[in-house]
């Protein structure tokens, strides 16, 4: 792991805490990684990078739930519970392999 993924580790733990929405994340994810799109849409984060989409919901304090779409930002997946499930570390690892 690189210096710049452990303090975007860091800075992603102190943005979200143990109940902030995964949306809390857009300005360090942008700050870390310029290359690719990132917005909320209510509670969720929206990462775009070329013609993909990475969509985050948290579900729990250490738990989120991730899923990546061609061409169209939906969170349906998410809305029902889908999508794989991530920790905190593995979240931060997710974004910053999608993001290359």
């Amino acid at each position: 792991m690189t210096p710049d993924r452990n303090k975007f580790r860091a800075e992603a733990g102190n943005c979200l805490g143990q109940d902030r929405p995964a949306g809390e994340l857009a300005e360090c994810v942008a700050a870390h990684f310029p290359d690719v799109e990132v917005y909320r849409e209510g509670d969720d984060l929206i990462i775009r990078g070329g013609a993909r989409f990475l969509i985050v919901r948290r579900a729990g304090p250490n738990g989120f739930h991730v899923a990546e779409n061609v061409t169209v930002p939906t969170t349906n997946l998410v809305d029902f519970g889908g999508g794989a499930a991530r920790t905190l570390d593995q979240l931060v690892d997710e974004i910053a392999n999608f993001a290359k």
